[in-house]
């Protein structure tokens, strides 16, 4: 039980890159591009929670009319994180950088001169389908592939970043629209994400030595069971864990200041949110490095669903910005773990793919739980409905992590010796053992013998092995 709940796939057999593929700097300043860009990316996404009021205000629009818009926001994300994932194993990374950063700064300007519904639905639709969704994989990919054995801690900095844009962004946004109007908040926001993109994503690029490495591993046969039943229940478990969380996102500003009769305590409660997301993703990161992906996978969602259903409950401003700390922490670590339990199921050159699916039926999770909260509170003027119908979704999402431990634990699990006798480099295996070499065993650095590990066989022995023991044995 002490084995930690990963399963070997393709790319296991390679050698490990130790620490940073390529130059060890490169690899910090392709962290620092990804966590500016992922800050700035969720932290525009988290905007709808505090432009909800001055929109509501001018246009007369109701709470699930507005958030529509952010539903619309997570549509791009979903449909254009299938697509941009699957083109970002093909297509120049540059490329990619260049369209998300003009895609997200396009959308943000567009957001600024919107004067009918439909005219924001579709602003939210290009920012996240033709900007931060084109560069959500390709950042992922380039952190993942630079690191190997603290990849947990290498994802859960950037992830760090997207939650505390998440706090920062809606803040800021908040004081801007109180000092300069709710369009030329968007108008600032713009200008401060291109500045900020055209200065770090530069330095984003993706190692060649960790392409090759993963280009030479062996494919595992088994395809169907050991890679498609894991995506399948991971889509599923996390679109019922972006349920649960969009509710929060979207609407816990307006809830919060409702209830304390404030809307800068309502903004302030999801700054402290994201603040403490911030600090939850590093820690997730490190605990997936420690007790492995899912059951930390599992314990994020359990936090997250316990904060949810206790929202309705909260009285107070103490205890509301207490709440939205726990949430902050126990949320933002489903995302870094998401993320780890997607790279350990599939080679590293299918990780773009794969997390774009992942993500699709996550961000369409994402939206419906926003516009179902916002739906259900104009049906009954309260949140406790909405707070409560995430927290179903988050129940069901902890059965599937689950059921997919389980499955996992009944697996029979492969012995840490030979795992690390996979990993080693060719030169060091090179030779056989004594007792290999009486056995007339085959090289453990053979194609063959790395092909039927891989497949969890044991290899068999050489044919003069063969031939003494059917000799002996007559």
């Amino acid at each position: 039980m002490h084995a930690r709940l990963t399963e070997p796939v393709a790319d296991q057999a390679a050698p490990l890159i130790s620490a940073a593929a390529g130059d060890p700097t490169r690899a910090s300043l392709v962290v620092v591009g990804a966590t500016v860009a992922m800050a700035l990316g969720f932290g525009a996404l988290a905007l709808p929670a505090v432009f909800m009021r001055p929109l509501e205000a001018e246009f007369a629009w109701s709470r699930g009319e507005l958030s529509a818009a952010y539903a619309a926001a997570t549509a791009g994300m979903a449909i254009g994180g299938w697509l941009w994932g699957r083109a970002s194993d093909r297509i120049p990374m540059r490329i990619l950088l260049v369209t998300g950063a003009v895609g997200m700064t396009l959308g943000l300007l567009a957001m600024a001169a919107v004067e009918t519904l439909w005219q924001l639905y579709v602003a939210n639709l290009v920012f996240a389908g033709f900007g931060f969704a084109v560069l959500y994989a390709p950042l992922l990919a380039a952190v993942g592939e630079r690191f190997d054995r603290r990849r947990g801690l290498a994802i859960g900095i950037v992830t760090a970043g997207g939650a505390l844009g998440q706090g920062l962004m809606p803040f800021v946004g908040n004081l801007l629209i109180d000092d300069l109007g709710w369009r030329a908040a968007f108008l600032m926001l713009a200008a401060v994400t291109l500045i900020a993109l055209a200065l770090t994503l530069p330095q984003v690029s993706r190692p060649k030595q960790a392409l090759s490495a993963t280009g030479a591993a062996p494919t595992a046969v088994n395809g169907a069971d050991r890679v498609g039943w894991r995506l399948v229940a991971l889509s599923a478990a996390a679109f019922l864990c972006c349920v649960c969380m969009g509710v929060p996102l979207v609407h816990l500003a307006s809830f919060v200041g409702t209830i304390c009769g404030s809307a800068a305590i309502g903004a302030t409660s999801l700054l402290i949110a994201m603040l403490a997301g911030t600090v939850g993703r590093i820690c997730f990161g490190l605990i997936a490095d420690r007790i492995g992906n899912l059951p930390s996978y599992a314990l994020a969602s359990a936090i997250q669903t316990v904060c949810v259903v206790a929202y309705p409950w909260v009285g107070g401003n103490a205890s509301a910005l207490a709440l939205s700390a726990v949430f902050g922490f126990g949320f933002a670590g489903n995302m870094t773990c998401l993320v780890l339990c997607v790279r350990d199921a599939v080679p590293a050159t299918r990780f773009g793919a794969a997390i774009g699916v992942v993500m699709l039926v996550a961000w369409a999770g994402m939206g419906a739980g926003a516009y179902a909260g916002g739906l259900l509170f104009d049906l009954s003027l309260s949140y406790v409905s909405s707070f409560l119908l995430a927290g179903l979704a988050g129940v069901l999402n902890l059965g599937i992590i689950g059921t997919m431990i389980v499955r996992l634990q009944r697996r029979p699990q492969r012995p840490r010796r030979e795992l690390a006798a996979l990993r080693r480099p060719a030169a060091s295996s090179a030779r056989p053992s004594t007792a290999a070499r009486a056995a007339g065993a085959a090289p453990v650095s053979s194609p063959a013998v790395l092909q039927q590990r891989a497949q969890g066989l044991r290899p068999l022995p050489s044919t003069s092995a063969r031939r003494d023991g059917t000799r002996h044995g007559r």
